[in-house]
């Protein structure tokens, strides 16, 4: 049991980053001193908003900025180009046509938000959203799907504008966009924060990015960049978790990319719940571009442009500094317990011939915080992230394929107790090969191997009898073999398996994938999926068993309607060996310390629901989305009793739409909201009696998880200016967080006599940023 100075100093740390996340909350501030400064933070916004704005109008009131469109055409199965395809940009008579190496140019575009369509004879069409700029060249890459043959006919699928990037996803997988990561009201350029407006996932409020996936834990939750897992690529991160305060991942570097929700294909492993698989763009391979944003995520700067040493070859690199430290550097902000953050992006494509590509992908972040108080404690709160890989691709044939990555990844968590200093360290470096081969259109041949060296080094004091204090070393061995094959045009299978070997006690692990789909028409589909996840946790495979079952439906190419049911039957769980109680590694990951003493996997757990979504995808101006869930969870610990979980939810409703309005041939207003209402988890209430005499808090074990949270309310509205001039352009936003000003829960802190305390999420709040190209 850990004494009351140490369970203080925890609470502490937890509470300066919701209040430092707050800043001018309530925690800090009288209502009357919140008031003011909204309202003055309000009506500042709005006069900067229209000044510029107005100052926009006048010069740009007739001219009518231009930019070019331009990319290249590849086959998505194998990567070669498509020559002669097609490219029109929607709602105009502007278009062009790829030449052999399948690269296309549209010169004379008026800036603007466009919908561009890619087709070709043999191929699925796809459409892609973008937004002209005056500034910057919009580079717009299309992958194209082969399409399948039946006898001497070809069968062409409808558009492929809501297929996932990963052919072999076919259920439970959501693409986005560079534009979804931005356009979502309070998002903060951050994929997490963006993830929690799809269906079945919940985020419990704005001062971290820890997401719950259909009830799984946020520890459940596999990060890749590039083809690189990261353990946790966020700033203020806790060892197990896999999210923090706010990303490092800059979004401005991304490309199109992959959400997977459930039985992912056997390319991934060693999580139970979810996979964000992330893709990095290329830079401009044509001139020099540059852009400058002052935001809540920080002060930020980026560069792109081409490398001498090959045509098509780029380079692409950005840096971000905390605003708040910054603000603090340079005096406006007299506030001495700030969260410092830096973190710095690079990608470098490099055409070595026709066949060979060389791509390197790295990130960087460090942060830290200090505070001290009253009863002499000092508290450090910190995290390191340090990425780097390698990736060679060459192209043995037009049916065969091959990717060899190497890479580095570390991730480091420190934060003070009053017990002493928490510190892990955990570093990898992996080799990884892959092939892939397409001996026809209609079947693609999947196979990779990766070996992985991982040290990590834990001194972890838990209380004053017990501590943690270890260098280990093991080695892990990964495989995976996927087929995807259309066994008909309007039948897909796709099976594979992933096996893990981990040396240091988790030991083998085959993990069986299979999912079909069957569309009797382009606008019909219907798919079922089941996959086996394991994830070694602590120290043994902790098990999740995967069953869905889903129905789309698209009555138009900008219009998808989606319903799927899912259940996930989980066992070999953490829980408590010696002590009977309602331990269980499901509920963890919400920033908690994970305690490694006394554990054994041999707890079991479920999670099941269903899901909604409607998606208008942007066209004619405006988008969107509504996605309903329903969502339980069940869990067992050592005692042998079943409790809803603490991410049992039971309901979550995400409203969101946007809408452009045109100010000037060069100047647009966008709008857009977000609601959100969510059924409240399960928690744990404290012993009245035992607290009072120990004068902490201590938790009634005999109503465990018998309380409930209250729903979580939330709305957020964000406005966006964005102007353009002969060779730069500007977005300014604003937006207002809570808009409704609703007190949602956040933490419960016990006072003595039995009164409790509470911690709310963000009030009512205004936040700004600027961004400029040039």
């Amino acid at each position: 049991m850990k004494n009351r100075s140490e369970i203080s100093s925890a609470r502490k740390s937890r509470e300066t980053i919701h209040g430092i996340f707050c800043l001018m909350g309530s925690n800090y501030l009288s209502s009357v001193n919140l008031l003011r400064i909204l309202i003055s933070s309000v009506l500042t916004s709005i006069l900067v908003l229209v000044s510029v704005s107005n100052l926009a109008a006048q010069s740009d009131s007739v001219a009518v900025r231009k930019g070019v469109v331009r990319g290249i055409i590849i086959s998505c199965q194998s990567k070669l180009p498509v020559p002669k395809a097609r490219v029109t940009i929607e709602s105009t008579k502007l278009g062009a046509v790829a030449n052999l190496n399948g690269e296309y140019r549209i010169e004379n575009v008026p800036v603007g938000h466009y919908l561009v369509k890619a087709q070709s004879l043999g191929y699925s069409p796809l459409t892609q959203e973008v937004i002209v700029t005056s500034a910057h060249q919009t580079v717009l890459n299309f992958e194209l799907a082969e399409t399948a043959i039946r006898g001497d006919s070809i069968i062409v699928s409808g558009n492929r504008t809501f297929d996932p990037i990963n052919s072999a996803a076919v259920i439970s997988t959501t693409p986005f966009t560079i534009q979804d990561v931005n356009r979502y009201a309070a998002a903060f350029q951050d994929p997490s924060r963006m993830a929690e407006n799809f269906a079945g996932v919940y985020g419990r409020g704005t001062t971290n990015n820890y997401i719950v996936v259909r009830g799984g834990s946020p520890i459940e939750l596999l990060w890749c960049l590039d083809g690189i897992e990261v353990p946790n690529p966020n700033h203020f991160g806790k060892n197990g978790s896999s999210g923090g305060l706010v990303s490092a991942i800059n979004t401005s570097m991304l490309g199109n990319s992959d959400f997977l929700t459930g039985a992912f294909p056997a390319q991934y492993g060693t999580k139970l719940s979810a996979v964000f698989d992330l893709h990095t763009r290329d830079g401009n391979s044509e001139i020099v571009e540059g852009s400058a944003q002052l935001s809540f995520n920080g002060m930020e700067a980026m560069i792109e442009g081409p490398i001498p040493i090959s045509s098509g070859s780029s380079f692409l690199a950005s840096f971000r500094h905390s605003t708040l430290s910054f603000l603090h550097e340079i005096g406006l902000l007299d506030y001495d317990e700030l969260p410092d953050f830096d973190d710095a992006m690079a990608k470098l494509h490099i055409v070595v011939s026709d066949r060979d590509n060389i791509n390197t992908t790295g990130l960087w972040g460090n942060a830290k915080l200090k505070a001290t108080y009253t009863f002499g404690e000092e508290i450090g709160n910190g995290s390191k992230i340090l990425v780097g890989g390698i990736n060679w691709q060459h192209l043995f044939t037009d049916d065969l394929i091959s990717n060899i990555r190497v890479y580095h990844v570390a991730n480091e968590y420190n934060e003070g107790l009053s017990a002493g200093q928490e510190s892990v360290s955990i570093w990898t470096n992996t080799v990884k090969t892959e092939l892939n081969y397409i001996p026809i259109s209609a079947l693609n041949i999947e196979g990779g191997f990766a070996a992985q060296r991982t040290n990590f080094v834990i001194h972890q004091p838990q209380s004053i009898d017990f501590y943690i204090d270890t260098a280990q070393r093991t080695s892990i061995y990964q495989a995976y073999l996927n087929c995807n094959w259309h066994l008909i045009p309007e039948v897909v299978l796709n099976a594979g398996i992933y096996h893990q070997y981990v040396s240091y006690d988790s030991g083998s692990s085959y993990e069986p994938r299979i999912s079909l789909a069957w569309s009797p028409s382009d606008d019909h589909s219907i798919a079922v999926a089941f996959g086996l996840h394991r994830q070694p946790e602590p120290l043994k495979f902790a098990t999740a068993r995967h069953y869905i079952v889903g129905y789309t439906y698209r009555p138009s190419s900008d219009v998808l309607l989606k319903v799927e049911a899912y259940q996930k039957d989980y066992s070999d769980v953490p829980i408590h060996e010696h002590t009977l109680d309602s331990y269980s590694f499901l509920n963890v990951g919400y920033a908690d310390r994970i305690h490694f003493e006394d554990l054994i996997n041999r707890g079991i757990g479920k999670a099941y629901g269903a899901e909604f979504t409607f998606l208008k995808h942007y066209s004619e101006g405006y988008y969107l989305t509504a996605t309903t869930s329903y969502i339980r969870q069940q869990f067992a610990g050592s005692d042998g009793i079943t409790h809803w979980g603490t991410f049992d939810n039971i309901y979550i409703l995400n409203l969101l739409g946007g809408y452009d309005f045109q100010l000037t041939p060069s100047s647009m207003f966008t709008l857009s909201e977000k609601f959100t209402i969510a059924g409240g988890g399960t928690y744990t209430p404290f012993d009245v009696v035992k607290s009072d005499s120990a004068e902490y808090g201590i938790l009634d074990s005999a109503r465990a998880f018998s309380a409930r949270n209250p729903s979580y309310i939330r709305l957020d509205i964000n406005a966006e200016f964005h102007f353009n001039w002969s060779r730069t352009s500007m977005t300014i936003y604003a937006s207002i967080l809570n808009a409704l000003n609703i007190k949602n829960i956040v933490f419960r802190r016990y006072r003595f006599g039995g009164e409790l305390g509470y911690e709310y999420d963000l009030p009512i709040i205004p936040i700004l940023g600027i961004r400029l190209e040039f």
